[in-house]
């Protein structure tokens, strides 16, 4: 009672600034804390609103949930949403980094491993002596990332060299212009061995799965990155004194800009090495760019889609709701948030053909996000296509109509409209209807044919 009551009145005594008509049916607002979208007769209604219950001397806020439930219709064989990928890269390449099933696994992505850091500098570049200010926060947000995105199947652990090690040459014998393999240019393979050669003499590599290098603040030699991976020639023939690594990374001055992170960088690149595609075109703007970290290491949301936790083996099977599109009848799904911890279904798999799926799941804004205009708190809807591989866009959002494109007040994103669906709103993807019925701590939504 308390809060139809407070839903009633909040949407009939709307703010002065929108008590006009809207513009597009869709279109968003967020006022005070209140947010309110445009309905099909071009007026304000309240999306969310704050729950209060009145009594005769105060008002209080009451934070509303809901009660988990399973699906209201059986589900399908866990197998047939695991689509195949049909693509000529994964046919063609051994080491195709895999956008479906099956499965594919290069460096170790279960248990607990190292990853080292080690301080790098040069006879015309000398470190500075308290670089650790500059990632210890960045180290522990990447353990926690893995930690909560693997759900506690990954951990990583930290062991930092806390001095630095010299290299032999001047920077510009480094030089390299932007982001790059080491491979690709010949100062990328340089810069490779010395680092190793020279970190050699002074650390311990043993069980070390990847190292990340670090450089004296303010150098100009290198503007992008450089990285190395598992099937790079130059990286397994490298032997320590302790043996191979699988792995390395260097964040270069581009990393250094205000609302860059070094962690999401760390990750996106291992993400590679563990066999996670790259979403997209990493020049080109795509749909998926800030909805996935193997898309944008710098996008709004620093989250790894459903899918991929599915396909990297990190979703429990419990944690899939499979259903047919042929058996596709009235079913509500409540859904876990992506990054908590609670038990349920966190994604929903409908396979619509034997190359494409429509995913739908639970998203939340957390410590690992870019604050936007619009909280981006709800579900995300989009359709896995098999015929695409790595580097092409296999995934694609499924945006309600009338959103602008938004950007960040905090991080360098691009601008792109809000693809998430909040209670009251559906959309249609590929014959599959789906509607939001609740959206509080959990979402709950209907997921129906045509």
């Amino acid at each position: 009672m308390a809060a139809a009551a407070a839903e009633a009145v909040a949407g009939s005594v709307l703010p002065s600034s929108l008590t006009g008509k809207c513009a597009r049916v869709g279109q968003s607002r967020t006022v005070k804390g209140v947010r309110y979208v445009c309905n099909r007769s071009k007026r304000w209604r309240v999306v969310t609103s704050p729950t209060t219950t009145t009594t005769s001397t105060t008002t209080t806020t009451v934070r509303r949930s809901i009660s988990y439930s399973p699906p209201t219709q059986a589900g399908s064989n866990l197998a047939s949403c695991m689509i195949r990928e049909q693509n000529a890269n994964r046919e063609r390449y051994s080491n195709a980094l895999p956008s479906g099933f099956p499965r594919k696994t290069i460096a170790k992505k279960e248990g607990t491993v190292k990853w080292a850091l080690i301080p790098i500098d040069f006879p015309d570049l000398v470190g500075q002596a308290n670089f650790r200010s500059r990632v210890d926060d960045q180290m522990s947000l990447l353990s926690e990332w893995f930690t909560v995105a693997s759900e506690g199947k990954f951990k990583v652990e930290w062991v930092v060299h806390n001095s630095w090690v010299r290299l032999p040459s001047p920077t510009a014998e480094y030089q390299i212009e932007r982001s790059e393999n080491l491979d690709r240019v010949p100062n990328g393979l340089k810069l490779w061995r010395d680092a190793m050669t020279q970190s050699d003499k002074a650390f311990n590599f043993s069980g070390v799965q990847t190292v990340n290098f670090l450089l004296p603040s303010g150098q100009n030699f290198l503007q992008g990155t450089s990285q190395g991976f598992p099937w790079d020639e130059a990286v397994k023939s490298f032997v320590t004194e302790e043996g191979a690594i699988e792995s390395f990374s260097i964040p270069g001055k581009f990393f250094d800009q205000p609302g860059r992170q070094y962690w999401s960088y760390w990750m996106h690149e291992f993400g590679h090495a563990m066999a996670l595609p790259h979403i997209g075109s990493s020049w080109e703007e795509n749909p998926f760019m800030g909805l996935d970290i193997m898309s944008n290491q710098d996008g709004e949301s620093r989250e790894l889609s459903g899918w991929l936790r599915f396909v990297a083996g990190w979703l429990p099977d419990a944690r899939v709701y499979c259903q047919d599109f042929s058996e596709v009848n009235s079913a509500e799904v409540t859904l876990i948030p992506l990054s908590e911890s609670a038990s349920g279904v966190k994604i929903v798999v409908v396979p619509v053909s034997t190359t494409k799926a429509v995913v739908i799941e639970s998203r939340r804004e957390s410590k690992f996000s870019c604050a936007m205009p619009s909280k981006r708190n709800g579900v995300l809807v989009y359709v896995y296509d098999a015929t695409l591989s790595h580097g092409e866009n296999f995934l694609r959002p499924v945006v309600p109509g009338g959103r602008d494109p938004e950007s960040s007040s905090n991080c360098l994103v691009a601008r792109f409209p809000n693809p998430i669906l909040y209670r009251g709103e559906k959309v249609v993807a590929e014959g599959v209807t789906i509607e939001v019925l609740e959206s509080l701590d959990l979402d709950k939504v209907r997921v129906t044919k045509g």
